[in-house]
Formats: structure tokens, sequence, C-alpha cells
């Protein structure tokens, strides 16, 4: 890549990646992920993808990285709130740790609950900061920066708002260092509708003291608690849009 990657609703139309390049992806993809509830969406859709079509084959286990050349390999961690991966020096440490014990680990993500709906600018600058410092002690690894999921309304979803566009500013405004952004919340406010053959985003309106916002918030038709706090279909999304990802890193370049 020479410019940063930014994996968003419009990177959900998986079908598109060749097959040679899920081929590659699945050779190549070798993944740390951490999370709490919420990032489960995004290997439970991966794991659905893999029930229905065998061709996007996942290794994943919460103690071990596979070495499979035939499978998308995650040590998958769900466990991990922010002072157990960059918040704090323990939880760095550990993320050191982990990385250096898996030589072969070159995809790094982890991924947000609700903090981002009580984060602060100056909080929110930490975490960029933590994951810069571990991509420059690791230029092996990538590093993907995640927004905070949209599921939260009124004061929170607005601060949400607010702490997600500082992550997208902070990765595209870096054009030389090739960040990742895997755009959550963008995938959240989105769905496809078969009624109307379009693409509709859900927002609301915020009086911030000073104007109305448009303030996107997850769309309606993932309401409920299927798992991981929403619908079957939103955690395929995110699975959807993984793979895009993943197929970008190993070298796919959509037309």
């Amino acid at each position: 890549m020479s410019s940063p990657l930014i994996i968003n609703h419009t990177c959900t139309e998986f079908t598109q990646i060749p097959d040679q390049m899920i081929a590659a992806a699945k050779n190549r993809i070798r993944c740390y992920y951490a999370h709490t509830s919420h990032g489960e969406q995004l290997t439970f859709g991966l794991t659905k993808i893999m029930e229905n079509d065998s061709q996007y084959a996942l290794s994943i286990d919460r103690k071990h990285l596979s070495l499979s050349k035939t499978a998308v390999s995650i040590m998958d961690n769900p466990y991990v709130a922010p002072e157990g991966f960059w918040a704090s020096s323990k939880g760095r440490a550990r993320t050191e740790e982990i990385i250096n014990r898996n030589s072969s680990i070159n995809l790094c993500m982890w991924c947000w609950c609700g903090q981002l709906g009580i984060y602060t600018p100056g909080q929110v600058q930490e975490y960029l900061d933590a994951m810069a410092f571990f991509e420059k002690k690791y230029p092996d690894v990538t590093f993907v920066y995640i927004t905070g999921h949209a599921q939260q309304g009124g004061k929170k979803g607005y601060n949400r708002y607010i702490c997600n566009n500082i992550i997208r500013k902070w990765v595209k405004s870096c054009q030389d260092k090739n960040r990742v952004l895997f755009d959550f919340a963008d995938i959240d406010t989105w769905r496809f509708s078969p009624q109307t053959g379009k693409w509709e985003q859900s927002t609301y309106n915020y009086w911030n003291g000073k104007e109305y916002i448009h303030v996107p918030v997850e769309h309606p038709g993932f309401h409920g608690n299927e798992k991981a706090h929403t619908t079957i279909e939103s955690c395929m999304q995110k699975g959807k849009a993984a793979w895009w990802m993943f197929a970008r890193l190993s070298g796919w370049q959509p037309l």
C-alpha cells in the first residue's frame, strides 16, 4: 500500500475478491485479535461466512496461532479491556509479549466496546499514541485502528461520533504511514435494503449547544441481540469487510 487503507461499508461485497486473493490471504494472514463483547461480532461473522462457504476458511483459537496456509489464522482473545492491550504499561507489555512469542503475527487488532461514549479526546489520543508506538516497534506487523461501535445514541452517541472522527482523521492524515482503519462504526450505520436496492444510513439529530449534528447510529435493521449485542446479519457484514481487508493486505488491488 502507498496510502491509508480504509475498510468501511463499501468494502462488504466480498464476493468480488478473486479466488487467488482469497488463497493469498489464507496463506498470509496471521492475526492477534483482542476485544471484549462487541468485538465478537467480527469473529462470529467470519465463522458464519466459513460455515456457509468453506472457501473462506478460518483457523481461530484462543491460545495458539495456527500456521496453516489454507486458512486465515487468528489468535482470538475475547476478554481484553483497554488496560489489557494499550491503556496501561502492563497491558502494552502483554501485547508485546504475545507478539514476541508468536513471531509469525503480521496483523494485530484491538476492538472497542462502549468506551468512546465517555472518553475524552485526550484519552483517544493516548490510544493513537500507543498504536503508533506499536507500529514503530514492530514495523513488520500491521496494527489496525478500529472505530467504536455506533449503537449508542444521545449524548454518548455524539461523544462517540467525535472520538471516532479523531481516529479517522489520525489514520487519513498520515499518508506516509500506510495505516489501516477498520471503520466498525460506519459498518454499523449502513445497511443494504433489498426493498430499495440501495444502501441506507441511519442518523439522529443531536443539539451540541451550537447546532444540530446528524450523528450516524446503528441501523434499525441491525437492532437485536442474536449475537454479541446485534444481529447475525450485522456480524456477517463485519466478517465480509474483514475478508476485504485481509485480501487488500495480501496484495489485492480492486478495479
